[in-house]
């Protein structure tokens, strides 16, 4: 309970510190990834800014933009791999709603479950690429599956937290525009740095 109530009170610091450009940097994230090429390389500097804020370094417009660019290849294969996996699974989602039989519900379950294990991996996965010495999306979304294999209840608080800003975003959706991304990459930027302390801690 200590990790996620520290996890949560340096993540409100955080957002508190660069409140003002958070909210642009999320305004920009959205209206970018809307024209879905931009989307990828926008995200990774969304989570990459986050990282700049959690390290306690003063940012500006420019870091937004600037932070990712050394990575921005990883970010598209990032994109490529995660539309075709959205694909996917929203393809089996709707094949399987054709069957009005108890097992297709089932299949439906799990595809949905399958969405949601595969939304968290990437949320804990983002902030592991500026901390990789040699940056990938296998090295990345291996070492995201350990952390939430090892500590479950933060992978459980991410989802109700996500889960929290989409019902917010739905009927608030100012705060879909002005917040819920970034704040987000925020939360996920200080929930994998204090787990990955931990992980060092342990192995001392």
């Amino acid at each position: 309970m200590g990790t996620i109530w520290g996890i949560i009170k340096q993540s409100a610091e955080d957002i508190w510190d660069e409140f003002l450009y958070l909210i642009i940097f999320n305004a920009v994230w959205l209206l970018g990834s809307l024209l879905v090429l931009p989307w990828p390389y926008l995200t990774f500097a969304l989570f990459f800014t986050a990282h700049e804020i959690g390290q306690g370094k003063a940012i500006k417009f420019s870091t937004f933009f600037m932070s990712a660019a050394p990575f921005w290849k990883q970010a598209y294969i990032w994109g490529a791999i995660n539309l075709l996996m959205v694909f996917i699974l929203w393809f089996n989602l709707n094949f399987y709603a054709n069957f009005g039989t108890g097992w297709a519900a089932i299949v439906q379950i799990i595809f949905l479950a399958m969405i949601l294990l595969w939304l968290v991996l990437q949320i804990v996965a983002l902030p592991m690429y500026p901390r990789l010495e040699v940056p990938g999306f296998k090295t990345a979304l291996r070492n995201a599956g350990i952390l939430l294999g090892r500590y479950p209840h933060v992978a459980l608080v991410l989802i109700i937290i996500v889960a929290l800003f989409v019902i917010i975003s739905s009927l608030f959706p100012l705060f879909a525009f002005f917040g819920a991304g970034a704040f987000t990459a925020v939360m996920a930027n200080r929930a994998v740095a204090t787990l990955l302390e931990r992980e060092l801690g342990r192995d001392v």
